[in-house]
């Protein structure tokens, strides 16, 4: 086992009190943004939110990262540079991207902030990695539709910082579009003016299969649809651990500030307890008592998973 480095552990924040929340309880660096300029933000951080976040976390030694991986059209590219200058004047670690726009724009102004590479479905290969690279990244944050033996090979081969999601719900379908209320408008024929947030809590349903429990909401950035299960790797992280994956991310998106916290406290356990002694981390006692504890929190709809890290992929 290799001890001579520690996995960061990332959770994403909905506001400033589950910040705090969620450092207290273990976690290396928080994931902060609003939707206006990242994707499926937990919460909507304003650069006020952002600096008084940056002053907490940076006095604690631990990390702030700001999503910024919305899809751009031509008239959201206006506010951009502004935005990334007040991020870089606020001194946070890292920005979360998606589009090569930002390459240009950081350019323009001639500040430095480390670009962490996000193109959701698209980092599945490290040539493609080498070549962002190349461009300046500084993460490179994988695919979630890669099998762990894909990803140990992208580790291998690639020298830049690698970052997984390891629980929380995935992204299975976005559309810039308002679907749900153009449903609810079709069906009822009226200007429908409600709004289907993350507040909501809507889902989907396959016919014919009454366990199936799909998220779905809408934001600034169009409808998106929820995973039928949680990913959850918690008794998994020895392969993670062993393969040195820089940073592991817990997505708290739809779920309760209480449930976020534990989460992150367990995991925070599990890391530490599978660095210093895998014995104990292997042990019945420690994953019963882990698997106790997630059954306690978790939602009785929402099933636990392991994604397609153990899948074999078939394309």
């Amino acid at each position: 086992m290799n001890t001579s480095y520690r996995p960061e552990l990332v959770a994403t924040a909905r506001d400033l009190k589950e910040v705090k929340v969620l450092a207290e309880a273990g976690a290396d660096a928080i994931l902060v943004g609003h939707q206006k300029y990242g994707l499926r933000v937990t919460g909507d951080f304003g650069l006020e939110d952002i600096e008084q976040a940056v002053l907490f976390l940076h006095g604690l030694n631990k990390k702030i990262y700001v999503v910024t991986n919305a899809i751009f059209h031509n008239q959201d590219l206006i506010d951009l540079p502004h935005y990334f200058e007040r991020l870089v004047e606020l001194k946070v670690d890292g920005i979360v991207c998606g589009d090569p726009s930002v390459f240009p724009i950081l350019d323009e102004m001639g500040k430095f902030i480390p670009v962490f590479w996000n193109p959701e479905t698209l980092s599945t290969n490290f040539e493609t990695l080498k070549f962002w690279q190349k461009q300046g990244i500084q993460r490179a944050i994988l695919s979630n539709e890669l099998a762990l033996d894909a990803i140990f090979e992208i580790k291998q081969e690639l020298e830049l910082p690698i970052e997984i999601q390891i629980h929380g719900m995935t992204c299975i379908f976005q559309s810039k579009r308002k679907l749900v209320s153009n449903y609810y408008h079709h069906i009822e024929d009226v200007n429908n003016q409600e709004k289907y947030d993350r507040d909501k809590k809507l889902h989907l349903k396959e016919p014919k299969k009454e366990d199936t429990n799909y998220p779905v909401f809408e934001d600034f950035n169009g409808t998106h649809i929820m995973s039928n299960e949680d990913l959850c790797m918690i008794e998994h992280l020895e392969p993670l651990i062993d393969k040195r994956i820089d940073s592991l991310r817990i997505n708290g998106i739809l779920q309760s500030r209480s449930y976020n916290e534990a989460i992150v406290k367990l995991y925070r356990e599990a890391i530490d307890l599978c660095m210093s002694d895998l014995y104990q981390y292997k042990s019945f006692q420690f994953l019963n008592r882990v698997r106790e504890s997630l059954g306690a929190i978790k939602s009785e709809e929402r099933k636990l998973g392991t994604g397609f890290y153990f899948k074999e992929q078939i394309y």
